[in-house]
């Protein structure tokens, strides 16, 4: 309409001017004319609102200076301006700048042209040369230009990329280039524009025949045929002007060339000529760029603002748009766009941005802004309503009030005055009585009645207040008037009765009371049962004029607390619906129910001016932040903003109006936005969300950009799906955007991480940024959409991971895990530990009381001991002096031996209690060492040649003088070499060193010593138990030997007199061999010793002392010559030959003398040995001692029951173990007899014979010795168990050659059970069902072995059932004690 009245005033401007010469009749002519048009325009066309946008340096453009924009193939706007580059999201520019020493930025602040190819690469082109742009790293890189082989740095004025995809290039002076594919490099094209040879370009074009137009500064137009390489060039006057500043074809073909001075000219193709545009305007125009918008083509001038072209009439027109932020009427429009939702662009030069959207509902608009026609002046809307004549009446701030017509044609503006009867100011509200009475409340002058025909107002109605913000009317014509701090006023428009209601003023905040709560009214409505609605500072009330009371729903004078109340509409259902400034509220007054919407439902603000229910049932609600739509079947909310032609998005509270015909009136600071609901459709768009910008600690991030090392995205912002953060970084922004731009401040985001909750949360319009702070380490899926119009985008996911440290990693955490569970562990271990702490204290503390305990009772049985002891010893030693009887002397000195052990046994434990009581003090004397040891070493000569153990003294001294206590000190090497030759085997050594030493390290008496050094070859010690040897009453039980032996007490005696002297002693195994060391350290001189402990040398002492050191020796060299001779004479009675088994010499020999009258009796020194030796050849009875080394006789007599070829033997078992669980132990191995130290001899001797006797009866039964079918042959009667032995050893030799032969077989051959047959066989036989078929096929090979010569030992081991060479050799060598090779060679 704007347009068509703009057009209309044009014609009456010429008309005026062509009757000038008539001056009386033109200004008649001119006005009706004016008139006429005017009135006939206004009431035939409505006038649209088209607010748009303004953007300026003030609103973060680089500079107004602009030269061109393009909006790229995401959606975002650049702009390039004469100082610096502009990215544009809807919300926010950013800005690109040169910094110099940083290649990356652009390599000028003058940016003329921009232009992004078909594979969406963005070039700019500055003053001096070609960049482009990585929206990956966000940093710009220079593309060289290359003419005449040198490098150039040209203004580039215009990219283009022609049809074969190739881009194109023109510059100022340096002619045009064209880009290489890799985009490497631009390279001139001078050879096929040599004819032209101009080289100051401003644009080109290629049109739809691919023929390219160039435009120059002053040579004109140049046209290249590229088919024919013909190159055209048109100029003045052929063209209207040389300077050339745009080039365009629109969709029907017409090429457009644009002139700095003479407008515009369409090309003729036919006749090959440039034809000028008119313009319907008077002035020439200076064309500075064209585009094509929405197929229509639009001319930007340079000073003479937007132009169209109207391809009907072939002229130039002005672009005419009603409501626009600024007027560009007389512009310089420098650059055109129209984006991707048909919203227009314009560039202003020196003025900024102008974006002029697309209109998609016809708001209709009343206000400033309109540029051509406003009826209602400049100021703020404060209230708006129609009269019975549907006049329109509009109170406007500072303004008085506007009267229009139904067509909204001004007919009347009641300007305030300073007479009693004018207008006021500022009118707050506006009402028509039912008696046609129009009511205007002022906010200066209270309230007044207008005389529409006079314009003067009546103010005689006595209100006290002058501020009056609302008037209405019930259905008894009663008229309410709310005043602003006075309550609120009842008239009765036929009696003039005029009540007044307010509050206490106490403030109290009784809800309960009746009265009005607040003084200060908003807002007061009257609904469909007579109720008044209130609306104040405190809430919302309810007043019933029919009662009086305040008190009506809830039991409260106030229905809704806490807010300010400003509008109150009623629905169709009765519902009351009221704005407040903290939400929307629907209050049902049926049920009592109320209903509270806010921003989080959708609201655009939480302020509400006005409300009022269209056709469809819909609330629509106007707010400080546009309008909203409340659908009332899909309860949801549908906002409006400035963007979509709106007078603004700030509305005023009160001023809103529906009148008769449906149409909808809100005021706002603008102006008034109108409309028909029915015309209002919902906007559906394809909306995307776009992640434009991310912030660490408000640090943009890019592709390069690092988060504890490592990259964070590894493609642009804009297109990544994960950002990968370093705990460091956990607090990050991130900026949302749509690239929608008529409505950015609309658009609400919705947006949650899944990881912290799977609610929805809301940002308010128009905010786009959304900061997480301080989130711990993980894996979390932010998601985002927005809300536009009502209607949800499409979902936005990418993945956030932030990292955690290296102490929060998996690894970490399987270190922690593992250091927790060895700390558990060691928690366990130190409690067990110190439970067994606690059990070995305890255990030592009885074994301490136990020892002692034993020792007490040791030495008193030791008092007593020694008398009868003497009275032994003093009488064994005369009749060893006696010589008359050889076995006599021989029993005597047994005897002698054995009571000299029990009276040095006797002597140590009550020396041991001497120590313990403090009571033994050592007597130092001056002796030789050497002699000393070789003295001692002669009671041991015996033993050595008897054991043939190499017995060696090495010294390096003749002699050496030493502080020692004689009777003592002897002890300490006794005990220490008895152990030596208890341990040491037969052939084995015991080697005695003497040397002296010195440790500097030291500062006590051991500073200088002597060192007695005794090693033996025998087991060695136990590394976990040879630091234990030396604790009182502890044995070793040797995992060599398996036995132990002593008493425990001869090497802790040792040890306390070797402290005694001041020395040391200690234990170690040998390194180089088996074996043990003992090693004893004593101070050298007399320094270190007290005065008392010294004494004199005496040296008939000393030789007394040595000299009866070898008697015992001598007396047992000589019994051993006699035995000797004796044994040369010993016979037995009969050839039944018994083996004695024992480690002790003494009773091994005294067995063989016991025995030796009756039996043939060898004799062997411990298990293994006995063992082979019965093998070899096995004897008629064994009696072995259990304790022994190498094997105990429990083992040897286990193992001689389970080889049949010896078990016949019987065996006797000798020990000093009395208990009854020990006697059971050795029965369950199969011994024969079990006999307790000390035996009786006559006793044993029975029982060898009775064993002898009944082994004859049973000799050779069931045990395989002999061919089980030769057995069958001889007995004629047999038992039931014989018959089963039948059975099984026929069963055993018919599968002797089955390797599967075994007890399952057995048992099923015979029928009994697997269970029985192996019982009935350990029974008769003493041996396991496997065992006694492996007997049966040994015996069988051995046969064969011992005859058949012919077989080999293979072919023998598989017709016995053995599969496995080597198992076969294996079991006959454990069986015979030899290979079945050595058994062949023996019996050939």
């Amino acid at each position: 309409m704007l347009h068509l009245c703009y057009v209309v005033y044009k014609a009456i401007y010429y008309f005026s001017y062509i009757c000038s010469d008539f001056k009386f009749y033109s200004m008649k002519i001119q006005s009706k004319i004016s008139f006429f048009f005017v009135i006939y325009i206004i009431s035939s066309f409505t006038v649209y609102a088209q607010t748009g946008r303004f953007y300026t340096t003030d609103k973060g453009l680089s500079s107004s200076l602009i030269n061109h924009f393009l909006q790229d193939s995401k959606g975002f706007i650049w702009t390039a301006t004469e100082y610096g580059l502009n990215s544009f999201d809807g919300l926010r520019f950013t800005n690109y700048w040169h910094v110099s020493g940083d290649s990356t930025s652009i390599k000028n602040n003058y940016v003329r042209t921009l232009f992004e190819d078909s594979r969406q690469n963005l070039l700019i082109g500055c003053i001096d040369g070609l960049m482009k742009y990585d929206r990956e790293t966000n940093t710009f890189s220079e593309i060289p230009m290359i003419r005449a082989g040198k490098r150039v740095f040209p203004h580039v004025t215009q990219m283009q990329e022609l049809h074969n995809g190739e881009i194109w290039m023109t510059t100022t002076g340096q002619g045009m280039f064209r880009l290489d594919e890799e985009q490497k490099q631009a390279v001139s094209v001078d050879e096929l524009l040599r004819q032209s040879n101009y080289n100051f370009q401003s644009c080109f074009y290629e049109d739809s025949y691919y023929n390219l137009w160039i435009g120059t500064y002053g040579n004109g137009l140049i046209c290249y045929i590229p088919a024919t390489k013909e190159v055209r060039v048109f100029k003045y006057p052929a063209l209207n002007d040389n300077n050339i500043a745009a080039i365009i074809e629109d969709k029907q073909g017409n090429l457009f060339v644009g002139t700095q001075k003479k407008g515009l000219s369409c090309y003729n193709r036919k006749e090959n000529c440039l034809t000028p545009v008119p313009y319907m305007g008077n002035n020439v125009l200076s064309v500075y760029c064209m585009s094509l918008v929405d197929g229509q083509l639009l001319v930007g001038t340079d000073g003479q603002g937007l132009k169209k072209y109207n391809p009907i009439k072939m002229c130039l027109e002005d672009y005419i748009v009603n409501s626009t932020p600024i007027d560009f009427s007389e512009g310089k429009i420098h650059s055109i766009l129209e984006d991707k939702d048909k919203n227009l662009w314009l560039g202003l030069f020196q003025k900024g941005l102008v974006l002029i959207p697309k209109q998609s509902n016809p708001f209709e608009y009343y206000g400033s802004r309109s540029i051509y026609y406003n009826p209602i002046g400049q100021g703020c809307v404060m209230s708006i309503f129609q009269d019975s004549n549907q006049h329109l009446w509009i109170g406007v701030d500072n303004e008085g009030i506007y009267e229009l017509d139904t067509d909204g044609n001004r007919l009347r503006h009641y300007q305030p005055g300073s007479s009693a009867h004018s207008v006021a100011n500022t009118i707050m509200c506006i009402y028509e009585d039912s008696e046609k009475n129009l009511w205007l409340g002022s906010y200066t002058r209270g309230i007044a009645k207008l005389n529409r025909k006079t314009g003067e107002c009546d103010y005689s109605l006595p209100i006290d207040n002058e501020k009056i913000l609302s008037i209405t009317e019930d259905k008894q014509k009663n008229l309410y008037i709310g005043t602003l701090g006075s309550g609120f006023y009842q008239y009765n428009l036929q009696t003039g009765n005029l009540k007044h209601y307010e509050s206490s003023k106490d403030e109290t905040g009784d809800l309960k009371r009746n009265e009005l709560a607040n003084d200060w009214i908003n807002y007061i409505f009257c609904d469909s049962e007579g109720l008044i609605w209130i609306g104040h500072y405190k809430g919302i009330s309810c007043f019933n004029p029919l009662t009086g009371s305040f008190v009506n729903y809830r039991q409260v004078n106030t229905l809704i607390s806490g807010c300010v109340g400003y509008a109150i509409q009623e629905d169709y259902s009765g519902n009351i619906w009221a704005g407040t400034t903290d939400g929307l509220y629907c209050f049902n007054k049926n049920i009592e129910d109320l209903e509270r919407f806010t921003i989080a439902e959708g609201l655009p603000n939480n302020v509400i001016c006005g409300l009022s229910e269209d056709f469809r049932h819909d609330i629509w609600i106007s707010t400080y932040m546009g309008i909203s739509r409340y659908d009332a079947k899909k309860r949801c909310f549908v906002n409006y903003y400035s963007g979509d032609g709106l007078q603004g998005n700030e509305f005023t509270h009160g001023a809103f109006y529906k009148d008769k015909k449906g149409r909808i009136y809100f005021g706002g600071v603008n102006g008034i936005t109108y409309f028909s609901p029915e015309s209002i459709e919902n906007v559906s768009k394809e909306t995307d969300v776009w992640i434009t910008d991310f912030y660490v600690f408000n640090q943009p991030i890019h592709k390069n950009s690092l988060s504890g090392g490592k990259f964070i995205i590894r493609t642009s912002v804009q297109d990544a799906n994960q950002f990968r953060l370093s705990y460091v970084d956990n607090t990050f922004s991130i900026v949302l955007s749509t690239l929608q731009y008529n409505n950015p401040e609309q658009i609400s985001y919705q947006y949650k991480i899944d990881e912290l909750g799977s609610q929805w949360l809301n940002t308010e319009p128009g905010e786009n940024r959304v900061t997480y702070n301080n989130l711990p380490p993980g894996k979390y899926t932010f998601q985002v959409r927005a809300l536009n119009y009502g209607n949800y985008s499409e979902t936005r996911t990418v993945k956030i991971l932030i990292t955690p440290p290296w102490y929060q990693t998996w690894w970490a955490y399987c270190i922690y895990t593992a250091l927790a569970g060895l700390l558990v562990l060691g928690i366990i271990n130190y409690i067990l530990s110190r439970m067994r702490h606690r059990r070995e204290i305890m255990k030592r503390e009885h074994a301490e009381q136990l020892n002692e305990a034993k020792l007490q009772f040791f030495i008193n049985i030791s008092h007593e001991i020694r008398t009868p002891m003497t009275l032994i010893i003093n009488p064994l030693e005369k009749l060893l002096a006696d010589k008359k009887d050889n076995e006599l002397h021989k029993t005597y000195l047994m005897i002698y031996r054995n009571a000299q052990r029990i009276l040095r046994l006797i002597n140590q434990l009550m020396d041991i209690r001497k120590l313990d009581k403090g009571q033994m003090f050592m007597k130092f004397r001056e002796t030789d060492m050497v002699g000393f040891i070789d003295d001692l070493m002669q009671t041991f000569e015996y033993m050595a040649r008897k054991k043939n153990i190499r017995f060696t003294f090495e010294h390096e001294m003749p002699q050496l003088k030493v502080w020692i206590d004689l009777n003592n000190f002897d002890k300490v090497l006794m005990n220490i070499f008895s152990n030596a030759f208890k341990y040491t085997p037969e052939g084995g050594e015991v080697q005695v060193r003497l040397s002296t030493g010195r440790d500097i390290t030291r500062r006590d008496a051991l500073r200088e010593y002597f060192e007695i050094v005794i090693t033996d070859s025998g087991i060695g010690i136990d590394r976990d138990k040879i630091e234990r040897i030396f604790e009182r009453f502890y044995q070793i039980d040797n995992d060599v030997t398996k036995s132990n032996f002593g008493t425990g007490i001869g090497l802790h005696l040792s040890h306390l007199l070797v402290q005694l002297h001041h020395g040391e002693i200690f234990a170690q195994n040998r390194e180089d061999t088996s074996g043990s060391r003992f090693i004893l350290r004593i101070p050298l001189g007399s320094a270190h010793l007290r005065t008392d402990e010294l004494e004199a040398v005496d040296e008939e002492t000393v030789m007394f002392h040595t000299a009866e050191k070898p008697v015992l020796a001598k007396l047992e060299e000589l019994a051993a010559e006699e035995e000797g001779e004796s044994k040369t004479n010993m016979k037995a009675k009969t050839r039944l030959r018994v083996l004695v088994v024992e480690d002790e010499d003494e009773i091994k020999s005294y067995l063989k003398s016991e025995l030796s009258d009756e039996y043939k009796v060898e004799t062997c020194s411990n298990g293994k040995e006995a063992y082979d030796s019965i093998l070899r050849d096995a004897p008629d009875l064994v009696i072995s001692d259990v304790m022994m080394p190498e094997m105990d006789g429990l083992t040897l007599c286990r193992k001689i029951k389970q080889n049949t070829n010896v078990n016949h033997v019987p065996v006797i078992l000798l020990t000093a173990k009395s208990k009854p669980e020990d006697t059971l132990e050795g029965m369950e191995t199969g011994a024969d007899a079990y006999m307790v130290k000390p035996f009786n001899t006559e006793l044993l001797k029975k029982t060898i014979a009775n064993l002898i006797a009944n082994r004859k009866l049973l000799r050779n039964k069931f045990s395989g010795a002999q061919q089980q079918e030769d057995k069958m042959e001889k007995i004629t009667m047999k038992s039931s168990n014989e018959i089963l032995m039948d059975k099984i050893m026929k069963v055993v030799n018919e599968h002797l050659d089955d390797p599967a032969l075994n007890v399952e077989m057995l048992a099923s051959e015979v029928g009994l059970s697997r269970v029985h047959v192996h019982r009935k066989l350990k029974e008769l036989t003493n041996l396991s069902a496997r065992d006694f078929i492996k007997n049966i096929r040994l015996q069988q090979a051995a046969t064969l072995l011992a005859q058949d010569q012919k077989l080999t030992i293979s072919e023998i081991a598989y017709a016995t059932g053995y599969t496995n060479l080597s198992h076969f050799s294996s079991s006959f060598r454990e069986k015979y004690g030899m290979s079945p090779k050595e058994y062949m060679n023996q019996h050939k």
